[in-house]
């Protein structure tokens, strides 16, 4: 069969540490993320003829620096393959700092009539054990099998939905967990086994792709961390000096502590952001786990969320306000 005939697997790089080089492979904690392309990352993989790739380079960062420009460009390319009925999957290629975050952003602005799957490296190319090429074989292996048109999550041998997923070490390789309950799938034996049942879908409050891909310049939104001796002083920071930024502060989302609570100093800070039309949105701290429900009362949102994806979900939410409002 000709590759003209058969489905393809689109492959878009943002450069991440799979992208990156160490200028000394025995010390692969020092690198530069984002050198090399696509070709590079695919030139070892000794890919089988029966699967037809095409390549984009959409960025070349530390996903560290991911801005909204960043963020754009892929949905647009996400969506270009999307609407290709010669796309079977799109593969996506990251750095481990934020994937969760775009992961996220991915999910909201779906849904996707192909699955979309994300993988990553620990470790830069050149590093003597490193992890990028098997990750990203693992994902294009995946995306040509799963009969699942979902957003997920391929690192180390496992399958993670972008619903649940969170990273979780700064060193393992398997560097990302499901929270508290097991990955979706793993590949075991050389052949891929689901673990338990596709989740399901949730409902954002989001913009439509075309408003969100042309606006200049997306919602300021902070994220918070509750602590010990937090007298609310870096809130009070946040809102004095809004006014004067070129994007004034629209949204605040506080990571508790343990179930998702505020020092006493810190709840009066947040109440007087919400007074002036700032929106709060209260997580948790903690990896496993969910904010008290209870506190909607006093926020407002209870997310469901990391604080991390929480802050990516209250932007869309307050894009979709300014497209609403037109």
């Amino acid at each position: 069969m000709s590759k003209e005939n058969l489905q393809k697997i689109v492959v878009l790089g943002m450069g991440g540490t799979i992208a990156g080089m160490a200028s000394n492979p025995e010390n692969p904690k020092e690198y530069k993320a984002g050198t090399l392309g696509l070709a590079d990352l695919m030139g070892g993989l000794g890919l089988s003829n029966a699967v037809h790739t095409e390549l984009r380079n959409v960025a070349q960062i530390n996903s560290k620096d991911m801005q909204a420009p960043h963020w754009q460009a892929l949905l647009s390319a996400v969506d270009t393959a999307n609407q290709d009925p010669q796309t079977r999957a799109v593969v996506i290629t990251h750095g481990t700092d934020t994937l969760e975050e775009t992961a996220c952003l991915l999910e909201a602005m779906g849904p996707w009539s192909k699955p979309v799957v994300l993988t990553c490296a620990m470790l830069p190319a050149n590093a003597p054990a490193a992890d990028g090429p098997g990750n990203l074989a693992d994902a294009l292996d995946w995306a040509a099998h799963t009969q699942h048109c979902a957003v997920f999550v391929v690192c180390a041998g496992k399958v993670h939905l972008s619903q649940e997923v969170q990273k979780l070490t700064t060193e393992s390789v398997d560097a990302f967990t499901s929270g508290q309950q097991a990955c979706f799938a793993s590949k075991q034996g050389g052949q891929w086994h689901e673990h338990r049942d596709l989740a399901p879908a949730r409902d954002f409050h989001k913009p439509s792709l075309t408003y969100a891909l042309a606006l200049k310049k997306w919602p300021r939104v902070e994220m918070l961390t509750n602590h010990a001796l937090n007298d609310g002083a870096v809130v009070r920071a946040l809102l004095a000096t809004s006014a004067s930024e070129d994007t004034p502060l629209a949204g605040i989302v506080l990571a508790g502590t343990g179930m998702g609570t505020a020092s006493q100093g810190l709840e009066q800070a947040l109440q007087k952001a919400l007074d002036l039309g700032v929106k709060v949105w209260l997580s948790s701290r903690c990896i496993f786990g969910l904010a008290n429900a209870q506190a909607q009362t006093t926020w407002g949102v209870v997310s469901p969320l990391s604080a991390a994806k929480a802050r990516t979900a209250l932007c869309l939410s307050l894009i979709a306000e300014q497209e609403n409002q037109l």
